[in-house]
Protein backbone atom coordinates (compact mmCIF):
# COMPACT_ATOMS: atom_id res chain seq x y z
CA UNK A 1 0.00 0.00 0.00
CA UNK A 2 1.11 3.45 -0.68
CA UNK A 3 2.24 5.82 2.11
CA UNK A 4 0.01 8.50 0.44
CA UNK A 5 -3.30 7.28 -1.03
CA UNK A 6 -4.59 7.24 -4.41
CA UNK A 7 -6.77 9.05 -5.14
CA UNK A 8 -9.78 8.61 -7.93
CA UNK A 9 -9.48 9.46 -11.68
CA UNK A 10 -12.08 12.24 -10.77
CA UNK A 11 -9.53 14.33 -8.57
CA UNK A 12 -7.16 14.65 -11.96
CA UNK A 13 -7.55 17.65 -14.25
CA UNK A 14 -10.41 17.04 -16.87
CA UNK A 15 -7.44 16.94 -19.49
CA UNK A 16 -6.22 13.71 -17.92
CA UNK A 17 -9.67 12.30 -17.32
CA UNK A 18 -10.63 12.30 -20.43
CA UNK A 19 -7.45 10.11 -21.99
CA UNK A 20 -7.77 7.99 -18.87
CA UNK A 21 -11.22 6.29 -20.26
CA UNK A 22 -11.68 5.14 -16.68
CA UNK A 23 -8.57 4.38 -15.46
CA UNK A 24 -5.31 5.79 -14.56
CA UNK A 25 -1.73 4.19 -13.26
CA UNK A 26 -1.22 5.08 -9.78
CA UNK A 27 1.65 6.96 -10.75
CA UNK A 28 -0.55 9.93 -11.90
CA UNK A 29 -3.63 9.03 -9.08
CA UNK A 30 -0.85 10.04 -6.29
CA UNK A 31 0.73 12.81 -8.23
CA UNK A 32 -3.27 14.48 -8.16
CA UNK A 33 -2.20 15.36 -4.75
CA UNK A 34 -0.49 17.93 -6.42
CA UNK A 35 -2.65 19.11 -9.00
CA UNK A 36 -0.79 22.27 -9.93
CA UNK A 37 1.90 19.97 -11.30
CA UNK A 38 0.30 16.48 -12.51
CA UNK A 39 -1.01 18.01 -15.89
CA UNK A 40 2.39 20.04 -16.64
CA UNK A 41 4.24 16.13 -15.80
CA UNK A 42 1.50 14.20 -17.86
CA UNK A 43 2.54 16.49 -20.97
CA UNK A 44 6.18 16.85 -20.19
CA UNK A 45 5.48 12.74 -20.40
CA UNK A 46 3.32 12.74 -23.42
CA UNK A 47 6.30 15.15 -25.01
CA UNK A 48 8.75 12.71 -24.34
CA UNK A 49 7.10 10.14 -25.75
CA UNK A 50 6.16 11.58 -29.03
CA UNK A 51 8.54 14.20 -29.87
CA UNK A 52 12.59 14.36 -29.98
CA UNK A 53 15.61 12.63 -31.90
CA UNK A 54 15.94 9.35 -30.25
CA UNK A 55 14.07 6.52 -31.78
CA UNK A 56 11.27 4.45 -29.71
CA UNK A 57 13.73 1.93 -29.32
CA UNK A 58 16.37 3.99 -27.89
CA UNK A 59 14.00 6.00 -25.64
CA UNK A 60 12.90 2.61 -24.13
CA UNK A 61 16.41 1.58 -23.43
CA UNK A 62 17.55 4.60 -21.88
CA UNK A 63 14.01 4.16 -19.56
CA UNK A 64 14.88 0.65 -18.92
CA UNK A 65 18.30 1.56 -17.62
CA UNK A 66 17.29 4.39 -15.28
CA UNK A 67 14.76 2.30 -14.03
CA UNK A 68 17.54 -0.28 -12.85
CA UNK A 69 19.68 2.15 -11.77
CA UNK A 70 17.07 4.54 -9.89
CA UNK A 71 16.18 1.31 -8.21
CA UNK A 72 12.66 1.43 -9.46
CA UNK A 73 10.28 -1.15 -9.77
CA UNK A 74 7.13 0.52 -10.43
CA UNK A 75 9.10 1.99 -13.92
CA UNK A 76 10.74 -1.08 -14.92
CA UNK A 77 7.24 -2.78 -14.46
CA UNK A 78 5.29 0.05 -16.50
CA UNK A 79 7.93 -0.30 -19.26
CA UNK A 80 8.34 -3.92 -20.12
CA UNK A 81 5.14 -3.75 -22.23
CA UNK A 82 5.62 -0.19 -23.59
CA UNK A 83 9.32 -1.32 -24.80
CA UNK A 84 7.93 -4.27 -26.04
CA UNK A 85 5.32 -2.77 -28.31
CA UNK A 86 7.99 -0.55 -29.72
CA UNK A 87 10.08 -3.38 -30.33
CA UNK A 88 12.91 -3.91 -27.52
CA UNK A 89 13.12 -7.37 -27.69
CA UNK A 90 13.73 -9.84 -24.69
CA UNK A 91 17.07 -10.64 -24.87
CA UNK A 92 17.52 -6.76 -24.79
CA UNK A 93 15.55 -6.33 -21.72
CA UNK A 94 17.18 -8.93 -20.23
CA UNK A 95 20.45 -7.90 -20.76
CA UNK A 96 19.29 -4.52 -19.06
CA UNK A 97 17.89 -6.20 -15.82
CA UNK A 98 20.76 -7.38 -14.51
CA UNK A 99 23.00 -4.45 -15.58
CA UNK A 100 24.70 -5.93 -18.90
CA UNK A 101 25.75 -2.59 -21.15
CA UNK A 102 27.91 -4.30 -23.29
CA UNK A 103 25.19 -7.38 -23.94
CA UNK A 104 25.83 -8.59 -28.09
CA UNK A 105 22.29 -7.91 -28.08
CA UNK A 106 22.56 -4.73 -28.02
CA UNK A 107 24.34 -2.42 -31.00
CA UNK A 108 27.40 -0.63 -30.86
CA UNK A 109 25.24 2.49 -30.41
CA UNK A 110 22.65 1.00 -28.33
CA UNK A 111 25.69 -0.15 -25.94
CA UNK A 112 27.19 3.39 -25.71
CA UNK A 113 23.95 4.52 -24.88
CA UNK A 114 23.02 2.43 -22.12
CA UNK A 115 26.62 2.87 -20.40
CA UNK A 116 25.95 6.54 -20.41
CA UNK A 117 23.14 6.02 -18.83
CA UNK A 118 24.02 3.85 -16.30
CA UNK A 119 26.78 6.16 -15.55
CA UNK A 120 24.35 9.40 -15.39
CA UNK A 121 22.26 7.30 -13.06
CA UNK A 122 25.32 6.15 -11.16
CA UNK A 123 26.78 9.75 -10.36
CA UNK A 124 26.92 13.18 -10.89
CA UNK A 125 29.01 13.06 -13.89
CA UNK A 126 30.15 10.56 -16.81
CA UNK A 127 33.81 10.29 -17.89
CA UNK A 128 35.23 11.45 -20.81
CA UNK A 129 35.74 7.52 -22.52
CA UNK A 130 31.61 7.26 -22.26
CA UNK A 131 30.89 10.26 -23.33
CA UNK A 132 33.18 9.80 -26.47
CA UNK A 133 31.89 6.58 -26.83
CA UNK A 134 27.91 8.23 -26.90
CA UNK A 135 29.17 11.08 -29.32
CA UNK A 136 30.11 8.36 -32.14
CA UNK A 137 26.54 7.76 -32.25
CA UNK A 138 23.90 10.47 -30.92
CA UNK A 139 23.86 14.29 -31.86
CA UNK A 140 23.52 17.17 -29.28
CA UNK A 141 20.04 16.69 -29.62
CA UNK A 142 19.89 13.30 -28.78
CA UNK A 143 22.41 13.55 -25.88
CA UNK A 144 20.11 16.56 -24.05
CA UNK A 145 17.09 14.19 -24.67
CA UNK A 146 19.13 11.57 -23.00
CA UNK A 147 19.61 13.77 -19.88
CA UNK A 148 16.30 15.13 -19.93
CA UNK A 149 14.81 11.08 -19.86
CA UNK A 150 17.08 11.18 -16.97
CA UNK A 151 15.74 13.99 -14.92
CA UNK A 152 12.38 12.78 -15.74
CA UNK A 153 12.88 9.30 -14.91
CA UNK A 154 14.33 10.14 -11.55
CA UNK A 155 11.67 11.79 -10.92
CA UNK A 156 9.59 9.05 -11.05
CA UNK A 157 11.80 6.72 -9.57
CA UNK A 158 11.57 8.90 -6.51
CA UNK A 159 8.20 9.29 -6.18
CA UNK A 160 7.71 5.48 -6.77
CA UNK A 161 10.14 4.28 -4.33
CA UNK A 162 9.85 6.85 -1.45
CA UNK A 163 6.22 6.94 -1.87
CA UNK A 164 5.57 2.77 -2.46
CA UNK A 165 3.49 3.26 -5.21
CA UNK A 166 2.15 -0.21 -5.83
CA UNK A 167 2.89 -1.49 -9.15
CA UNK A 168 -0.25 -1.85 -11.58
CA UNK A 169 1.86 -2.30 -14.58
CA UNK A 170 -0.61 -2.13 -17.71
CA UNK A 171 -1.50 -5.11 -20.01
CA UNK A 172 -0.09 -3.66 -22.73
CA UNK A 173 0.79 -0.29 -24.49
CA UNK A 174 -1.98 2.03 -22.90
CA UNK A 175 0.39 4.59 -20.96
CA UNK A 176 1.71 4.93 -24.37
CA UNK A 177 -1.15 5.05 -26.36
CA UNK A 178 -2.37 7.37 -23.70
CA UNK A 179 1.16 9.97 -24.01
CA UNK A 180 0.13 9.93 -27.54
CA UNK A 181 -3.24 11.56 -27.12
CA UNK A 182 -1.96 13.61 -25.08
CA UNK A 183 0.58 15.15 -27.33
CA UNK A 184 -1.85 14.92 -30.31
CA UNK A 185 -4.33 17.37 -28.13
Amino acid sequence: MSRVPCLGTEALPESLRSLAQGRMINLYRILAHAPQSVEQIARLNAALFTEGGLTAVDRELLILTYATGFQSEYEWAQHVPISRAVGVTDEQRAALHRGDHGAEALSPAQRALVAFAAAVAAGPTVDDACYAELRKHYDDEQVVEALVLAGFYFLVARMCTVLDVEIDAPEGDEVLRMTRAMSAE
